[in-house]
């Protein structure tokens, strides 16, 4: 399928030129004379940078040698090869993409990108639109999955960073599952974490088409199980401040031409998308003309295409919510701002997220101490037993060197979707994210916390020859603790892997609102003040047992 499809698209390219000569009067795209503003910085570069997505087939995904291909890659091609510079690609996901271009990392998104209002308030979202979906939930056939209605109070895989999210707990009921990308998030599906993933109609209908190709009667059948909501067309973005400008301005001109042009209907033959009705109609009304004039072309006194031929106004992901008046007035007076996250829905998932974190390290360095202090009694006693002893601890020292030496987040991926995959087979139990996330962070730094009491209890023997294991355990804890406490700091720092497996901790639902508008600095510099509070009352925590022990 996918070589047919680049057979495809290299036919569309050869035929393009010809198409390009079909385009309407002033709807050509034409490059200034004297570029300014970023266009002029890309020109000087000689590479375009644009962002695109690598796990959303075909519009944007990997191919066999690592390069990323699609509609969207091509259509960035089309911007550069029409500027005359080199195209370099970066895969960017929903949470960072507008971060990425407004911080100047990537000149251009095209990363199937809703238009919200919320968006254009946070980047230049440019127009025309180039294309349109909806949010449908694709679930098992078996799960009989009748409507939106039967999702309320069901587990529900998301995508960080999709515009719906929000509308669809608040208003649909469901109960959120949030995943770093539609990979993890389909995956999930398939081993029974959720009873269906939301996602775009239009990247879901490939997916049903690609499981039809397969014809595996034995495996579980997929289907769209409710009717398309929030249907929102597609923007290309530039960083806020440059759609007025002559890249801004340039990309608008192109996106009019692939609409005139049939660019896009090309493409999606060429990718073996079907036709949709928001790309028909949008070909017909650039093409249309009226007493010999295209309809859509720029104004010659105002410079602006008709408010006809542009979309109406975005959809808004969230309701409006005046802001109370003393987040207004702290805003004034010290400039932080709190707007965004003051809200009954931002200001529970806030909690939530804080609950999570502070749970999640107080049952991880509570684990991490417990295994290391009962590996490390169980190496000393069993190492007075010679080989024996030896052959018997080498379960265990296994278990330490794969737990020190495997990233954590591999590890979390690794229990997650290959144990819990196994374990989520009819009749199985697959722990739940949490549970696993700290089992994981708990046998990462209980591995430390072994190795480190053992040397301490060695220590102790020399020091105390006749005292038993146990008894010289207070004293290994006093000459180990400063590296017991780094290693539950540690933990407390790596918290935050946690959310790759649907853990919404406190750093990955921060990052999920600065995506939704949240003011990046007020946040950022809260999550350092919290974490700084939290590890100094962990440190007092540990130096007021200190003095217990010491005292002992």
């Amino acid at each position: 399928m996918l070589r047919a499809g680049l057979a495809l698209v290299i036919a569309v390219w050869i035929a393009l030129p010809g198409l390009a000569q079909d385009i309407p009067d002033g709807l050509q795209a034409q490059m200034p004379d004297v570029a300014t503003g970023r266009l002029a910085h890309i020109l000087q570069r000689g590479t375009l940078i644009v962002g695109v997505k690598d796990d959303y087939p075909p519009w944007g995904m990997r191919d066999a040698r690592g390069a990323i291909v699609g509609l969207e890659p091509d259509l960035a091609q089309a911007l550069a090869d029409r500027m005359g510079v080199d195209l370099e690609l970066e895969a960017v996901t929903a949470t960072n993409r507008i971060g990425r271009v407004n911080q100047g990392r990537v000149d251009v998104i095209i990363a199937t990108t809703a238009d919200t209002a919320e968006r254009r308030e946070q980047a230049d979202l440019l127009q025309p639109n180039y294309y349109s979906s909806g949010v449908v939930v694709y679930g098992r056939v078996d799960a009989n999955l009748t409507g939106w209605e039967a999702l309320r109070d069901q587990p529900v895989c998301l995508n960080r960073g999709a515009f719906y999210n929000r509308a669809l707990e608040e208003d649909y009921g469901v109960q959120g599952q949030y995943y770093a990308s539609g990979r993890d998030s389909q995956l999930a599906l398939r081993q029974g974490r959720c009873v269906g993933w939301a996602f775009d109609d239009t990247a879901l209908a490939q997916l049903i088409r690609a499981q039809a190709l397969q014809g595996d009667s034995q495996a579980p059948r997929y289907e769209v199980a409710t009717e398309a909501i929030l249907v929102s067309p597609w923007a290309v973005l530039v960083a806020k401040g440059e759609g007025q400008g002559d890249l801004g301005r340039f990309i608008s001109d192109m996106i009019a031409e692939w609409h005139a042009s049939g660019r896009i209907l090309a493409l999606q033959d060429a990718w073996d998308i079907p036709r949709t009705a928001f790309i028909e109609e949008q070909h017909a009304l650039w093409r249309s003309a009226q007493e010999g004039r295209t309809i859509c072309a720029r104004d010659p006194q105002t410079g602006l295409h008709p408010v006809a031929c542009l979309s109406q106004a975005p959809i808004r992901a969230a309701p409006d919510a005046r802001p109370q008046d003393w987040v207004v007035t702290l805003h004034q007076a010290t400039g932080i701002d709190l707007r965004a996250v003051a809200t009954p829905y931002n200001g529970a998932r806030l909690l939530e997220a804080l609950k999570l974190t502070l749970s999640l390290s107080a049952l991880a360095i509570v684990g991490a101490l417990s295994i290391g202090v009962v590996l490390a009694l169980m190496q000393d006693r069993l190492a007075q037993f010679g080989w024996i002893g030896r052959l018997l601890l080498l379960p265990q020292r296994l278990l330490i060197t794969v737990a020190r030496m495997t990233p954590p987040i591999l590890q979390l991926y690794i229990v997650f979707f290959g144990l819990g995959g196994l374990l989520s087979t009819p009749g199985g139990f697959a722990p739940g994210a949490f549970v696993i996330a700290a089992v994981i962070l708990s046998l990462y730094a209980g591995a430390t916390n072994t190795i480190i009491l053992s040397h301490a209890l060695q220590a102790e023997a020399l020091a105390r020859p006749d005292t038993g294991t146990v008894a010289r355990l207070p004293g290994a804890i006093t000459r180990g603790f400063d590296g017991l406490v780094a290693a539950c700091v540690n933990i407390v720092k790596a918290a935050g892997m946690a959310s790759a497996i649907a853990v919404g901790e406190l750093v990955s639902t921060v990052d999920l609102l600065v995506s939704e508008g949240a003011d990046t600095t007020t946040l950022m510099n809260g999550l350092l003040v919290f974490y700084f509070l939290l590890v100094l009352g962990l440190l007092s925590l540990f130096k007021a047992l200190r003095r217990r022990l010491v005292a002992v």
